[in-house]
């Protein structure tokens, strides 16, 4: 046996086990990083997985099914607001997700939206304490005095397909129009109404 091949063999293999070892740790920070991501498709940190993930080759998207991170970003970008998402879903008869998607692709396509960004006016008789509409902060306060916590703000989101301030805004709505979301508040209710 010749001692120069048997070392040169040892060194072969060291680095194939290295290579391994870094691959594998890299599909597991990309699986670690996509539970995350997918938890909130719309956050810094699920753009920054995916980022991750295709620059390794790996096509995936926090996304939801549909609804690409470039449609979501050329809908928003262009000024579209929840009120715009409300009134383009009844056009095309659409959840916010499809609608979304629809009117980001038609940006991205450069075609009309058949509603401009910004033009469903929503009322708004005076301004909360952090420049909310009053109706808007009525729903905020009315969900978190209901004890939503914010994993249950990932949940609604998740099953609405929708954002967080699209989420807490409905589900705000829900409660102060006497319904009750799908998802119930996991924390303590400062209403003063009985769970």
């Amino acid at each position: 046996m010749n001692p120069i091949t048997t070392t040169a063999t040892a060194r072969q293999r060291r680095r194939r086990l290295l290579a391994v070892g870094v691959v594998a740790a890299s599909l597991s920070a990309v699986g670690a990083g996509a539970a995350t991501a997918a938890a909130n498709p719309y956050s810094g940190a699920a753009r920054a997985v995916e980022s991750v993930a295709q620059a390794v080759g790996i096509d995936w998207s926090a996304m939801p099914d549909g609804y690409t991170r470039e449609q979501y970003e050329a809908f928003w970008d262009a000024g579209y607001t929840t009120a715009d998402v409300d009134e383009l879903s009844a056009l095309w008869s659409t959840d916010a997700t499809e609608t979304k998607a629809r009117a980001g692709q038609l940006l991205l396509d450069g075609a009309d939206v058949p509603i401009a960004p910004g033009s469903v006016e929503t009322f708004a008789p005076e301004s909360g304490a952090d420049g909310a509409s009053a109706d808007a902060q009525a729903q905020l306060d009315a969900f978190w005095a209901a004890g939503y916590t914010v994993d249950d703000l990932q949940q609604l989101s998740t099953l609405w397909n929708s954002d967080a301030t699209e989420t807490k805004a409905r589900a705000g709505q829900l409660l102060l129009d006497g319904q009750t979301p799908p998802v119930a508040p996991s924390g303590e209710d400062t209403t003063g109404a009985a769970s």
